[in-house]
């Protein structure tokens, strides 16, 4: 045997060595017949041996076919010995590189089966979450261990042999129906799907899935394709299917939003047969289901539907017959045409209503041909047949009585003649009074289907109210202004910003120092100025308030506000509200008003000390009496310790308690005095919290002389707690004693002695309320209630009539009020609210 023979039977044997350990361990079939093949191979190299064995020639080889057989076998044993050593690279790298053991757990999580990667050795790589589930055992008591331990060895075999061909390469469908269940599954199919890199399988990905769940889902992907096909067939927003027994089982979720409610809803509300469909269209969609069975083409109605917020939406829907196996379901594609049918009632309302408009209005719709002859006029407002018609059907413009030189009549023969639009162009038309009529003429030119001139359409409006009008108004506003000009008041206006639009000159001369045109300006500044030169008579804090109040003068319009300028003038500024968010701002000289209200202030204060001491003369007998007991008092007592201190019998006991005793009464008599010098005090009285019970207390003490001597009970009833008043308190003392001061009278004229006179105070919400009831007779017939408190009115015989105006003046200056709420043969009473805070 040569040398090349004997290299040649030995790569041989490696090769076939090698092919058996491929074939084992990935189990590929090219590798199984390379076994058959080097084992051929190896015997007719064999026969070659025996062939030559007795031919003497060299030793390194005697035949050709030896060299060739020889570096054939070379070749292949280096490729086999390459690729066992690679298949070993990748058994040790586990199976697959990093990049893919990190993707497959989150991409197997997601799927809808029951799914698990083996290794080519068959050992779990990784399971999903419903494959470890099915076994009831957690993944990573699965993960790592071989396919023999988990599977049930009844199913064992037949597994590998799907796992061997599937690390062959090849992919692997396995439909099983077992009694027991395959992964908590009796019917379905498992798909072995091998995974390779770069030619080389790494592993092998299974997973089990139901049967039917595979068919269903082919199925309705048809269906749904079916729908959405026919749905874009019609460019339509979405579907309905109903079934053959006439329940509504799908709905796309575009027409749930078009019609606001889900799916639900629709399907409860279809077979309850509330309406989201119009009655009529519900009647036309049961007539198609009925004929369902009959009628394979298409059928296209108009529904109208109804959405959740009550709006009506019109569709047109395509139905169409659907066949699933022996039933059969019909589909409707809707289209909203809501819109195009709303554009077409839009329209044919806007040429009603253009018709209307023209036959109606006071402009004239005309329209001339190209030769500039009217060939429509719509005979609305002054184209009546009561009066000459301006223009006529027929005739050309030129032919109207049309003044020539007036106007822009001119301007609109140049505009005609240019094919140009043209609008309020004013035409003059004499009457023949001498009168005469203003048209405005608006128009543009319109073209035929070849862009040649074809006439012109237009309008015209009378304009002579409007003209002679605005003459009117520009009259008056030009009077109006010289009359500004003419008055002492400054007057200005200002815009929605508060810029200055117009002032007359007495505003004007006020801001001589501004520099410039004050027209303009904004308010701020034109304040400002006014403060800052000294104009205003006021302290820095008052100059401070006065622009605040005149900042917030939008919020208190009408509001007169007072002040007092450096020349001892008084100023009064209002402001009024005027269209478009304007304000008018007056601003008036009223230093002969404040000295004439000054006047009648110092008027009406002289009135109130009249009337007071009108009064205390009236009770001067009785407070004299009234203070005659206490000076008795004060004599018996003086009188008896002299006489008791002549016989030797005064203790110094009874001189203290009879030197108490005197005080008092002295204290008694001052007190009477005190109250009726301050009641006569003629200064003007402070405005200051006083405590209300007190003040009824000094009323008390002045009015009780009064009460003795005429026997008329005087009862204060006081539940205000000791509330105070801000305000005046001579003044109302004199309020209250004047109200009792009159029931006492009236219950003395009635001749009820015995009767009682009732003040009862209390105290409301802010305010504090006086009621005083007496039991007189009422007010006399020839002064009724409703006139009690006019002034120089009484009913007593040597009475001023000024007793109750007084009170109602104090009352009012107080922010106040008085009336009579009763007023009968039982007596009458007076009612006086008086706020606790008043405002001065």
């Amino acid at each position: 045997m040569s040398f090349v023979a004997a290299f040649t039977m030995i790569a041989l044997c490696g090769l076939v060595l090698t092919c058996v350990m491929i074939a084992r361990q990935i189990g590929d079939p090219v590798n199984r017949f390379g076994v058959f093949g080097a084992v051929a191979v190896l015997l007719l190299d064999i026969l070659v041996v025996l062939a030559s064995a007795q031919d003497p020639r060299g030793v390194f080889y005697r035949d050709p076919v030896e060299l060739v057989l020889a570096t054939a076998a070379f070749a292949v044993l280096v490729a086999q010995v390459w690729r066992v050593a690679r298949n070993h690279r990748k058994q040790q790298g586990g199976g697959g590189s990093e990049e893919t053991r990190r993707k497959l757990p989150d991409l197997l999580n997601d799927l809808p089966v029951q799914a698990a990667f083996l290794t080519p050795d068959m050992t779990y790589a990784f399971v999903n979450d419903a494959y470890s589930a099915s076994f009831g055992r957690p993944a990573r008591d699965i993960v790592g261990q071989h396919l023999s331990r988990i599977v049930p060895p009844e199913l064992l075999d037949e597994i590998t042999a799907n796992l061997e061909k599937a690390l062959a390469g090849r992919q692997v469908t396995w439909h099983f129906d077992f009694s027991r269940p395959v992964l908590t599954r009796n019917q379905g199919a498992a798909i072995y799907q091998p995974l390779s890199d770069r030619g080389q399988v790494v592993g092998v990905l299974v997973m089990v899935m139901e049967r039917s769940a595979l068919q269903d889902a082919v199925y309705e992907a048809e269906i749904s394709a079916t729908k959405h096909a026919l749905a874009a067939d019609v460019a339509g927003v979405g579907y309905l299917e109903w079934d053959q027994e006439g329940a509504l089982i799908d709905v796309s979720p575009e027409v749930e939003t078009l019609l606001g409610r889900d799916a639900q809803t629709l399907r409860e509300m279809w077979q309850q047969g509330q309406g989201f469909v119009e009655p009529r269209s519900r009647a036309t969609i049961r007539n198609n289901l009925h004929m369902a069975d009959s009628r394979t083409r298409d059928v296209i109605e108009n529904i109208k539907f109804l959405t959740a917020n009550g709006r009506q939406i019109e569709a047109r829907a395509c139905i169409r017959r659907v066949d699933r196996g022996p039933n059969v379901h019909v589909l409707a594609a809707i289209q909203d045409v809501t819109d195009q049918q709303n554009v077409l009632s839009d329209l044919v309302e806007s040429e009603t209503r253009f018709r209307d408009f023209t036959e109606s209005a006071t402009d004239w719709v005309w329209e001339m041909d190209v030769h500039r002859r009217f060939t429509f006029l719509s005979g609305g407002g002054r184209q009546t047949e009561a009066e000459k018609p301006i223009f006529e059907l027929g005739k050309t413009l030129t032919e109207a009585d049309i003044a020539r030189r007036k106007g822009d009549y001119d301007v609109l023969q140049q505009r005609l003649a240019r094919q140009a639009p043209f609008r309020d162009l004013r035409l003059v038309i004499p009457l023949a009074d001498g009168r005469e009529r203003l048209i405005d003429m608006s128009g543009k030119p319109f073209f035929d289907s070849s862009a040649q001139l074809a006439g012109y359409r237009g309008t015209c409006f009378d304009m002579t109210g409007i003209a002679t009008a605005e003459s009117e108004r520009k009259s008056a506003l030009e009077a109006l202004a010289l009359a500004f000009e003419n008055i002492s008041t400054m007057v200005a206006l200002f815009d929605r910003n508060d810029r200055l639009v117009y002032c007359n000159e007495k505003y004007r001369a006020t801001y001589a120092g501004i520099g410039g045109d004050i027209i303009g300006r904004h308010f701020d500044e034109l304040l400002a100025h006014f403060t800052r030169t000294g104009k205003l008579a006021m302290s820095s804090e008052g100059k401070v308030r006065w622009g605040e109040q005149r900042r917030d003068r939008r919020n208190t319009p009408a509001k007169f506000f007072r002040a007092r300028s450096s020349e001892g003038r008084w100023l009064e500024v209002t402001d009024y509200p005027v269209a478009a968010g304007g304000l008018l701002t007056i601003a008036s000289d009223i230093t002969e008003k404040v000295e004439r209200e000054e006047r009648l202030h110092r008027h009406e204060t002289a009135l109130q000390l009249l009337n007071r001491r009108e009064t205390l003369g009236q009770m001067t007998a009785a407070i004299a009496h009234e203070l005659n007991q206490p000076l008795a008092a004060i004599h018996n007592f003086a009188a008896g310790c002299v006489l008791r201190a002549e016989n030797d019998q005064l203790e110094r006991k009874d001189m203290i308690s009879v030197l108490n005793n005197m005080q008092k009464q002295s204290e008694r008599a001052s007190a009477i005095l005190r109250s009726m010098s301050n009641y006569l005090h003629n200064d003007d009285a402070d405005r200051v919290a006083v405590g209300f019970t007190e003040i009824l207390r000094s009323v008390q003490l002045l009015i009780q002389p009064e009460s003795s001597a005429t026997g008329v009970t005087v009862v204060i009833d006081d539940q205000c707690n000791d509330a105070e008043l801000h305000c005046a308190r001579i003044e109302i003392e004199q309020l209250l004693i004047n109200l009792i001061k009159n029931g006492i009278d009236a219950c003395r004229d009635a001749g009820r002695p015995d009767a009682e006179v009732i003040l009862s105070a209390r105290c409301t919400e802010g305010e504090i309320v006086v009621d005083v009831a007496d039991g007189g007779s009422g007010f006399a017939s020839d002064m009724p209630a409703q006139t009690a408190f006019s002034a120089i009115r009484s009913t007593k015989d040597k009475g001023l009539g000024v007793g109750l105006a007084i009170c109602e003046t104090i009352v009012l200056s107080h922010g106040g009020s008085i009336a009579v709420t009763k007023s009968d043969a039982e007596g009458a009473c007076l009612s006086v609210r008086l706020p606790a805070e008043v405002q001065v």
